[in-house]
């Protein structure tokens, strides 16, 4: 991969590491307060613009790394659900949180995606 592929249009901004930050707290804080039933809900809805009930408050979407265009419900389901879901939580549980760690980490790398994101073929961008 070049540093051309990595660069983003000047269009596009990506969220700064404490604007994902932001968002990772503001998800768990609301999973915890709706007691996962409202997140659930909302999340449905909201993943069709290619958000979390969190990005959306804070006005972040998630896009295609390659073409830009926003992440449709289904590839938000596979982001949210699967990936960071139930493939992270199951590693991180069978490491001790070691792969929930280095996927956070990655987050201080130049294009600003973490592990989940380079699975999926994603990166946040603030609005």
């Amino acid at each position: 991969m070049t540093e051309e592929n990595l660069q983003t249009p000047a269009s596009e901004q990506l969220a700064s590491v404490q604007a994902r930050f932001g968002a990772a707290l503001l998800d768990a804080a609301l999973l915890v307060v709706t007691l996962a039933i409202g997140w659930i809900v909302w999340s449905l809805y909201t993943w069709q613009t290619g958000q979390s009930p969190a990005k959306r408050i804070l006005k972040q979407v998630v896009v295609d790394a390659s073409t830009g265009e926003r992440f449709t419900w289904a590839r938000m389901a596979l982001r949210e659900f699967a990936v960071k879901g139930l493939a992270g939580q199951l590693l991180s549980g069978a490491t001790n949180g070691i792969t929930f760690v280095i996927d956070s980490l990655f987050i201080f790398r130049s294009d600003r995606r973490t592990v989940h994101d380079l699975i999926v073929g994603s990166k946040v961008i603030q609005l």
